[in-house]
């Protein structure tokens, strides 16, 4: 029985390239590829959310608030270690595997680095949890701190997998690692939780048996290459393109979560707490746009032509401005509903529309700055990346801080909005110093404009029981449209366009 047992022959070679002249072709890397199968691997790297967000009320019922709260420290650990672990080199990898085309040799020596170094990583991080660990709010670098750990070693090792298993489109094998990873780790978690004892460190023991099993099924279909361990221009021309996304990384964890920081100082605990329940809401579609990115990068890459890549990225940002802003419209009109799902009504949770909206809106410029700096990952000029997104949270910074004590939790949604938009332009001078900026459709300029504008007076309306039933109900005829627009850029043309004969 060999490694690709189960998948067909071909599925261990990326597909040749593909995008049309025009943007739209069927290919690899057209615009029906990235709606179409690149939209799966989409479902599958945001499957760890939706689960997250249907065990998270399930686990603040079955733990004490103390170790609930333990738990949601670990799993901010977990986050800030991988980052550390794997250090920009599961896109290095997948932009490897693409331009070696059907030779996997190197991209499978780069993985076994990666591997050799996540461990290296992690070792250290244990060897010295007793220093760190109370810095961050543990009472000790044991317990809960060392299962985390356990966690993160194969948790990075697997991300790496994860992203050669894409670049190789084979979506059999990423779909089984990514789920036991991810869904498998908290079905292990909550089971230990039911059968042994209701402890935070018992649930993170499910995500190690999960990360666990997924890393073993990694290995088994990577097969990681040894001797490059010591390939090291391999490894440095990785690095290099590694290093910028690593601070880059960082700088949007800031960029999305330091607000709790200054509301909580300035406005208080509570209004930390309503601020958190608004920006979940709101934030969905920019979340998702996170995991597309993820998806997307390696089908663009295939596209060995950068003019035709760069007209793919154009057209495929036009397409996801139609579905953004429908998807803005629905999430702002139905936001009080959403918010009475999410929170109680002591959350005080009418003016939290204006935040839901002013969140969401930030998705436009996400797309937008992810659109350049997709091409510029590519073309592995990801400093600007880094330099875009500490630009973001000087300008976030600076606009919460001005406007927070006079408007509130607004101030500090405008400010996150204000720095995504100055993320998105320094990103758009970067990549017009390689490639002349290619302006947007009209027509998703216009759908935009409606949308925008319908959402901003929907604010405007009573929030009363009839009259949040209407909104929900408008928020869900938006899904028509939204479908059928993501129906015809799955067949490779403008929603407003006909079907060719």
């Amino acid at each position: 029985m060999t490694a690709d047992a189960g998948l067909p022959p071909e599925d261990a070679t990326p597909p040749a390239p593909g995008g049309d002249a025009d943007g739209t072709g069927s290919g690899r890397g057209g615009q029906s590829d990235l709606f179409g199968r690149g939209m799966l691997y989409v479902l599958v790297w945001s499957s760890q959310t939706v689960v997250a967000t249907v065990v998270s009320p399930i686990l603040a019922r079955l733990l004490l608030p103390a170790e609930f709260g333990s738990l949601a420290a670990a799993i901010a650990l977990f986050q800030l270690l991988s980052l550390f672990a794997v250090f920009g080199l599961d896109q290095a990898l997948e932009m490897q595997r693409v331009e070696d085309r059907d030779d996997d040799t190197r991209a499978r020596g780069l993985l076994a680095a990666g591997i050799v170094y996540s461990s290296l990583v992690t070792a250290v991080a244990a060897l010295t949890s007793q220093w760190w660990a109370p810095a961050l709010g543990f009472p000790d670098g044991h317990g809960i701190v060392l299962v985390t750990l356990l966690w993160t070693a194969p948790g990075a090792a697997v991300l790496m997998m994860q992203s050669l298993l894409q670049a190789e489109d084979r979506l059999g094998a990423f779909s089984v690692v990514s789920l036991l990873a991810t869904v498998g780790g908290q079905v292990f978690g909550m089971a230990l939780l039911l059968l042994a004892d209701r402890t935070a460190i018992v649930y993170a023991w499910g995500g190690v048996v999960g990360q666990v099993l997924a890393f073993a099924c990694g290995l088994w279909w990577t097969r990681p290459r040894w001797a490059g361990i010591w390939d090291a221009p391999l490894v440095r021309r990785a690095v290099a393109l590694g290093v910028p996304l690593v601070f880059a990384s960082l700088s949007q964890f800031v960029l999305s979560a330091g607000d709790r920081f200054i509301i909580q100082r300035r406005l208080g605990e509570s209004e930390t707490a309503r601020y958190q329940v608004a920006f979940t809401v709101g934030n969905v579609m920019s979340l998702l746009l996170m995991f597309l990115n993820r998806a997307w990068l390696p089908r663009l890459k295939s596209i060995e032509d950068p003019e035709e890549r760069w007209q793919v990225i154009g057209t495929s940002r036009d397409g996801l401005y139609w579905l953004l802003g429908l998807s803005m419209l629905g999430i702002t009109v139905a936001a009080p509903t959403l918010l009475r799902i999410f929170a109680p009504a002591s959350y005080h949770l009418e003016p939290l529309v204006t935040v839901v909206f002013l969140v969401a809106l930030g998705a436009l410029p996400t797309a937008a700055g992810g659109a350049t700096g997709r091409m510029l990952v590519t073309m592995r000029h990801s400093r600007p990346l880094a330099l875009s997104a500490l630009a973001a949270v000087i300008v976030k910074l600076v606009v919460t801080f001005a406007l927070i004590d006079t408007l509130g939790l607004d101030g500090a949604a405008l400010g996150t909005l204000v720095g995504l938009m100055a993320q998105a332009l320094v990103l758009r001078v970067a990549v017009t110093r390689h490639h002349p900026f290619r302006r947007s459709s009209w027509t998703s300029l216009v759908v935009v404009g409606a949308c925008v504008a319908l959402a901003a007076g929907s604010l405007w309306l009573p929030q009363t029981s009839a009259w949040n039933v209407a909104r929900f109900a408008f928020a869900t005829i938006c899904t028509i449209p939204f479908f059928l627009a993501l129906r015809a850029l799955q067949q490779g043309r403008e929603p407003l366009h006909r079907a060719a004969a």
